[in-house]
């Protein structure tokens, strides 16, 4: 079959200039047979992550080729696959990671062309809408949770933005672990939602001394923070830690300058890191026993993601993005396509 048989016309998300989610706009591009070690997959959906609104606003750690593709999580049905290609066959259901450059292969698409090094399997029972989310926000966790064992039994760990997807996931699997988790959220608007998430205690950080309510509730200071936000909360988090813990920024939600809590770390002992998911995706082996290990817990229906309750089709993906912007969102937000 020629070259010419074999393209597809494809509607993608683009946008050629930094801003609001106004900029995003559905444009079509015709698009070729997959190379010899790649796959083309029909898109049933893709998640929505802070990233890529910061990739969008150009306020993220990689800068925007335009015009500029988007998205970097989601789920899909393969329709063909390269002459190299052996592990994965037309037909099956993938989740895909992140590609290596969102500018010129971003997934919000309704045809992709990925490598099949970015394949990774669905679990089975999953709907389109929470498979599209199944791994990211759990091997976000993976290096500290499990390798790290920050999680351990008996642990108390703080997570703020606990309305967020990664926030969520990192509450389940502490809880899997036997661990205790304290949510940090603003507002009580999400309260009752995370009270039936199963956090062990909520801190409403608008309301209530954040410091005061960590030490009260784990009688001495949080074993370990998970924190995607940063900013000046940071030195808020720092006095809530018990001595020789732990603070992972895994995340920069707050767009203000995060500075150094050194005094605090100093008084406590405690260490303060960062991470990106990356630094796993990146290293084929640890990969694989990340995909080993929570591939177990999704089919056993012991681990499942969140998704937010509000659905979204591909022509409403700048509204999808607006409601994640406006902070309102319980889990990861869908876009359906």
């Amino acid at each position: 079959m020629s070259q010419s048989e074999n393209q597809t016309h494809t509607k993608i998300i683009t946008f050629s200039e930094y801003g609001s989610p106004d900029v995003l706009c559905i444009e079509t591009e015709t698009q070729s047979t997959p190379g010899p070690s790649e796959v083309k997959l029909r898109m049933s959906a893709v998640a929505l992550n802070r990233a890529n609104a910061m990739f969008r606003e150009g306020i993220y750690v990689y800068e925007a080729a335009f015009p500029s593709r988007i998205g970097t999580e989601g789920v899909g049905t393969i329709v063909e696959i390269g002459s190299e290609v052996t592990d994965w066959s037309i037909g099956q259901r993938v989740n895909l990671l992140p590609p290596e450059n969102e500018s010129r292969d971003g997934y919000a698409a309704e045809y992709v062309i990925a490598p099949q090094s970015k394949l990774l399997p669905t679990p089975e029972g999953m709907s389109d809408r929470i498979a599209a989310t199944a791994w990211v926000p759990f091997l976000t966790l993976y290096h500290t949770f499990v390798e790290q064992k920050q999680a351990a039994e008996g642990r108390w760990i703080v997570l703020p933005a606990a309305s967020s997807s990664v926030a969520l996931a990192a509450n389940a699997l502490a809880h899997q672990l036997g661990a205790k988790t304290i949510g940090l959220t603003r507002t009580r608007e999400k309260q009752s939602l995370l009270e039936q998430e199963g956090y062990d205690a909520l801190v409403i950080s608008g309301e209530e001394n954040v410091p005061e309510r960590i030490m009260e509730i784990t009688s001495g200071g949080a074993d370990f923070i998970f924190d995607p936000v940063g900013g000046p909360a940071l030195e808020t988090l720092a006095a809530s830690i018990k001595p020789g813990g732990e603070i992972n920024v895994y995340g920069a939600l707050d767009a203000e300058v995060t500075p150094l809590p050194i005094f605090a770390l100093m008084t406590s002992g405690a260490k303060i890191s960062c991470y990106m998911v990356y630094e796993l995706l990146n290293d084929p082996v640890r990969l694989a026993k990340a995909i080993d290990y929570f591939m177990d817990l999704f089919e056993n229906s012991q681990l499942a993601p969140v998704a937010d309750k509000n659905e979204f089709s591909f022509a409403g993906i700048s509204e999808a993005f607006r409601h994640m912007e406006s902070n309102t969102q319980f889990g990861k937000i869908i876009v359906t396509i």
